[in-house]
């Protein structure tokens, strides 16, 4: 089942909302992936470059805000990144041993990102909202 971005998500900072907008979109992309009847290597890989870049800007550029905006739940954040970087260090390296993704995998990869983006969102970035500033970031 897609997830939906919803209103409740947003933490006013329009870049961050905008990058977890796009996340949403490619979980939901990986979800079609899987309904697939045969898994398009082409399409997993596209997604992992995706993945790849996305979790360190997007992560880079959201512990910076909450730093920059003394948000308390900064350190908070940066362990829950921590976390979601050493499992897609571990799926990572098991891709590529492999040289190719089963559906297995990618059903692992999906599931851990759709628990972690909703809560992590709901629970920590959200937090955010109290924090902005104009400035400029």
């Amino acid at each position: 089942m897609a997830i939906e971005w919803k209103a409740s998500y947003e933490t006013g900072e329009r870049r961050i909302d905008g990058q977890h907008r796009n996340l949403f979109d490619q979980v939901n992309r990986l979800e079609r992936l899987l309904e697939a009847d045969t898994l398009d290597q082409s399409e997993v890989e596209n997604l992992l470059i995706f993945l790849e870049s996305y979790i360190h800007t997007h992560f880079a550029y959201e512990e910076l805000c909450m730093t920059l905006r003394g948000c308390p739940i900064a350190r908070k954040n940066k362990e829950s990144h921590d976390r979601l970087l050493r499992f897609y260090a571990d799926f990572d390296w098991r891709y590529k041993a492999r040289g190719r993704a089963d559906a297995g995998m990618m059903r692992e990869l999906h599931e851990v990102l759709k628990n972690w983006l909703v809560r992590h969102i709901c629970r920590i970035d959200v937090q955010l909202r109290g924090h902005l500033a104009d400035d400029g970031l």
